[in-house]
């Protein structure tokens, strides 16, 4: 078979057909603009009652294939299973990811992650606000901290600043202070320096080198340990520091994770809405940077 000449054909055909529809329409134009003209509005309506026709026709096709209402609604059910099968595949955090990168976005220089693993920035500095004890803390923390400071006067507990910012020298004196006395109770020098860093980090590695971190206690106690949580004026920093942007950034029974024991009078300042998302959530600053991806 000649399927060239076939079509070829087949558009000359059409091309005549709609020669001859175009020409119809155009000598029925001229018909019914005469009529209306001359006042016979027959052909018109005839016009229009052929389309009034050939529209229910067409509604009326539509209907007879148009799927009943029990079809359609089987059909939305599976389509709601469908979507609910697809989204128990998603991440099942993605809602808590969005928000916790939000925050971040808002406030990454209070956000920083500064552990073990991970140092600060060999350049890094911080507009320093010296406080009346002499403690420096990064002007970024400084209303806020006052704030908790006053309400914790105004509560009826006293307290002191054991420790704010501490630079390279700082840091490195307390780690060899820290070996030299686990060394003198007769451990080796390199157990002495495990022992060390499960409550003092690596210099680079402080949270205190960021400005952002206070070791607070109950005016007059110098002495750190885990016996700090049942102090009263302890307790009212513990539940009230959130308030403040502040979080207790070594909690109980998170060791695991952060790499530093249980340090009740250590506080970190992440800005108001941070540590409410991370105390609401029980994050510590690592689970937040790994909802980050981090």
């Amino acid at each position: 078979m000649d399927l060239q000449g076939f079509f070829a054909r087949l558009l000359k055909s059409l091309k005549k057909t709609g020669k001859k529809i175009r020409r119809f329409f155009k000598r029925y134009t001229r018909l019914l603009v005469r009529h209306t003209k001359a006042g016979d509005y027959s052909v018109l309506i005839y016009t229009i009652t052929v389309l009034v026709v050939f529209v229910l026709i067409i509604s009326l096709i539509v209907n007879i294939f148009k799927p009943d209402k029990k079809e359609k609604k089987d059909k939305v059910v599976n389509t709601a299973t469908r979507t609910d099968a697809s989204t128990e595949l998603k991440d099942p955090n993605s809602e808590l990811r969005a928000e916790c990168q939000a925050i971040y976005d808002k406030n990454k220089s209070l956000l920083m992650l500064v552990n073990t693993k991970t140092g600060l920035p060999e350049d890094y500095e911080f507009e320093q606000h010296v406080l009346n004890s002499g403690a420096i803390i990064d002007e970024q923390a400084y209303i806020d901290l006052y704030r908790m400071l006053k309400a914790c006067n105004d509560a009826g507990y006293h307290y002191s600043i054991i420790s704010a910012y501490r630079d390279k020298d700082t840091q490195q004196g307390i780690i060899d202070r820290s070996v030299q006395e686990f060394m003198d109770k007769g451990l080796s020098q390199e157990e002495a320096y495990k022992k060390t860093l499960e409550t003092v980090q690596e210099v680079g590695h402080s949270e205190h080198e960021t400005g952002l971190a206070l070791d607070i206690t109950e005016e007059g106690i110098y002495s750190l340990s885990e016996d700090l949580e049942s102090n009263e004026t302890m307790k009212w920093f513990i539940d009230n520091c959130t308030a403040y942007g502040f979080i207790v950034r070594y909690p109980k029974d998170k060791a695991d994770i952060t790499g530093i024991s249980y340090e009740p009078w250590h506080f970190r300042y992440v800005g108001a809405e941070a540590a409410e998302f991370m105390t609401k959530n029980n994050l510590t600053l690592e689970e937040f940077h790994s909802l980050l991806g981090n």
